[in-house]
């Protein structure tokens, strides 16, 4: 009996190498064919830990390789058969191959998947935030590039949406005007919905002309009448300023003392012009808009709007610095907003640590012995004796 017969190199190749191998592949097939709202993984980026998986089956082959020369250097080609005839070859690799799978089982319940849904109550906290986007022609200025409302909608998505001091459960809600106001979102905890109506705002959303900051001010405060008594209320008001019509001051003070409604102004444009910027037709039209046959400027009126803002109890800040106003929004107190069902997936990884813990415990009980009775190694005066 050579020692290829006690470690038969194809046993040891099947379940050390190729049965796991086949496993992972068969795993990475199911999640290319499952859909992704089916099938979750807490921590995808652990995906390199698979290549313990083949590591390990390495490992193994190594290991019986340096058994199989110990053998040979240990004992002759008489000696070997005598030692290793009551092993059996097919469940050392079987053993050996329990262990690489219960590695592989272990790098599957790390990586979390998760699959099955069911829903759960929780409570909403946060704070009420609703957003008044000025979207008329002025915003189209170029002295902010790419305009004023390009620029407005970029800076208000990233603050809002993207950066992680205000991923909590806050609500948004969107208002558009001009010369009078559009709702575009009623206050919700969708920041996906939130954010595609934001990106979608443009003039044509308000058809009527000129600028009405105090009707947004009191549209904004009326979407406030379904938030919790306690509730932080905040109406971002995002302009260059120029009003037309009645009086934005006496609006934000109101939406305070009535309201308990913080007024917050962020003002859009280049302060530092002297005249402003010229107003262009259209967003896709360097011509400028023409009244009584001069150019139309605009310019932003900061001093305005920081008076809104004090009157207001809130905070003006020029557009780039935007996150200065988000910073303060997040520390301010979060309230119980409202109970929402929430989509949650089953976490499955508990299956294969328990899958890990059978195959090791299956190892550990499993004995090397060939199955049935072996006949006990004769020594050579009873093989002559037999003779």
């Amino acid at each position: 009996m050579t020692r290829k017969v006690v470690y038969p190199i194809l046993p040891w190749l099947i379940w050390a190498l190729i049965v796991p191998l086949a496993l992972v592949a068969l795993g990475a097939v199911l999640v290319a064919t499952i859909q992704a709202q089916t099938l979750l993984f807490d921590h995808p980026n652990l995906w390199w830990l698979g290549s313990l998986v083949p590591a390990a089956g390495l490992v193994v082959l190594l290991a019986r390789y340096g058994k199989s020369r110990a053998l040979s250097r240990f004992a002759s080609a008489d000696l070997a058969p005598l030692l290793a005839q009551r092993i059996s070859p097919a469940k050392q690799a079987f053993r050996a191959g329990l262990v690489v799978l219960a590695i592989t089982c272990l790098v599957a319940g790390i990586i979390g998947p998760r699959w099955g849904i069911y829903l759960t109550k929780e409570k909403v906290r946060g704070v009420d935030v609703v957003v008044a986007l000025d979207v008329s022609r002025s915003m189209l200025a170029t002295d902010v590039a790419p305009n004023r409302l390009a620029a407005a909608k970029t800076q208000l998505k990233q603050q809002l949406t993207e950066r992680t001091v205000f991923k909590r459960a806050n609500r948004f809600g969107l208002i558009a005007f001009a010369g009078t106001t559009s709702l575009r979102m009623p206050l919700t905890t969708d920041t996906l919905a939130f954010r595609k109506k934001l990106e979608a705002l443009s003039p044509s959303d308000v058809p009527v002309g000129g600028t009405a900051i105090a009707q947004a001010i009191r549209h904004g405060v009326d979407l406030f009448h379904k938030s919790p008594e306690d509730a932080t209320k905040v109406l971002l008001l995002v302009t260059d300023g120029e009003d037309h019509k009645d009086d934005p001051i006496a609006a934000a003070q109101l939406a305070w003392e009535d309201h308990h409604v913080h007024v917050y102004t962020v003002g859009v444009g280049d302060p530092s012009l002297t005249v402003g910027a010229q107003v262009p037709q259209s967003a896709h039209s360097s011509k400028p808009i023409l009244y009584d046959g001069q150019i139309v400027f605009s310019k932003v009126n900061v001093d305005a709007l920081r008076q809104v803002a004090e009157v207001g109890e809130g905070q003006y800040v020029p557009l780039p610095h935007l996150n200065r106003l988000v910073d303060a929004i997040a520390g301010m107190h979060q309230a119980e907003l409202s109970t929402e069902d929430r989509i949650r997936h089953k976490p499955q990884y508990q299956w294969f640590v328990l899958a890990a813990l059978l195959a090791l415990t299956l190892e550990t009980l499993m004995r090397d012995g060939r199955s049935g009775e072996v006949a006990a190694p004769q020594r050579v005066w009873q093989q002559e004796a037999l003779a």
